[in-house]
């Protein structure tokens, strides 16, 4: 815990490096939220199928969920979100001429009773 994942439309063709993003936003997550880097597990995921807007090709997204044990204040979660945003649109950056394009950041609590793992 915490879970990151990734949603990206495939439109965005431009090379992404993938270890450093989620190297920073578990760096965030540490720095911010006192998760500490070894319970992180990120992942990305090319989305083929979708629609924004209009339907226009000229779209693309890219969205960030972030899950994690709930307890944490509203104010740090703000932090993670905001810090989390700035990291996608410089990840993201070279697609922001090319496209209409939008980045987003969700976190999203998940609550201790319901959370089960091994070991």
């Amino acid at each position: 815990m915490p879970h990151l994942t990734l949603e990206y439309t495939d439109n965005i063709t431009q090379e992404i490096d993938f270890q450093a993003l989620f190297a920073q936003l578990h760096q965030i997550l540490a720095d911010v939220g006192g998760i500490a880097i070894a319970n992180c597990k990120s992942r990305a995921i090319c989305l083929n199928e979708y629609r924004i807007a209009d339907g226009r090709t000229e779209h693309a997204f890219a969205h960030l969920m972030i899950r994690f044990l709930e307890g944490r204040a509203a104010h740090l979660k703000r932090e993670i979100g905001v810090q989390s945003v700035e990291a996608l649109r410089a990840a993201f950056a070279p697609s922001f001429g090319p496209f209409e394009m939008q980045v987003s950041a969700e976190i999203q609590d998940i609550e201790r009773q319901m959370y089960h793992k091994y070991p």
